[in-house]
């Protein structure tokens, strides 16, 4: 049950807009960003097809991770960026999961157990980010 209100938390989180409004703690102002217009590809052995270089391919990241399987981030990694996911959107993804691991409330909600369950997938995730990264250079 944990590892289900994880995922709809962390798939709300990755859903909300960048900003909208006025935040409610500080009262800062913040401008929503233009979303820039998305292409559609169609998913491999599949009839459906997915929104290319939005939040939707970084979701995949966040989940999989959440749920502890290294390999399966790491993929997802590499699937975001073949989507058209920019280097720099895949490294905030994982800045914030990195961040909300560490928040207490996560840790009291959750446990400690699933915020060190997400390590290793992250560090799975980072490495495959900086394999690609190095990649493109070559």
């Amino acid at each position: 049950m944990k590892k289900f209100l994880l995922t709809a938390v962390l798939f709300e989180l990755l859903s909300l807009p960048v900003a909208v409004g006025q935040c409610a703690k500080c009262g800062a102002n913040a401008t929503p960003n233009e979303t820039p217009t998305a292409a559609v590809k169609p998913i491999p052995g599949s009839s459906e097809t997915m929104v290319v270089g939005r939040i939707e391919n970084l979701v995949p990241i966040a989940v999989l991770s959440v749920l502890g399987c290294e390999k399966c981030s790491a993929e997802a990694v590499k699937w975001a960026l073949a989507q058209g996911s920019s280097f720099d959107d895949v490294e905030r993804t994982l800045q914030s999961l990195a961040a909300m691991q560490k928040l207490d409330c996560f840790k009291a909600q959750f446990g400690p157990e699933s915020a060190a369950r997400i390590e290793k997938p992250l560090a799975a995730a980072r490495e495959a980010l900086a394999q690609a990264r190095s990649g493109v250079g070559k």
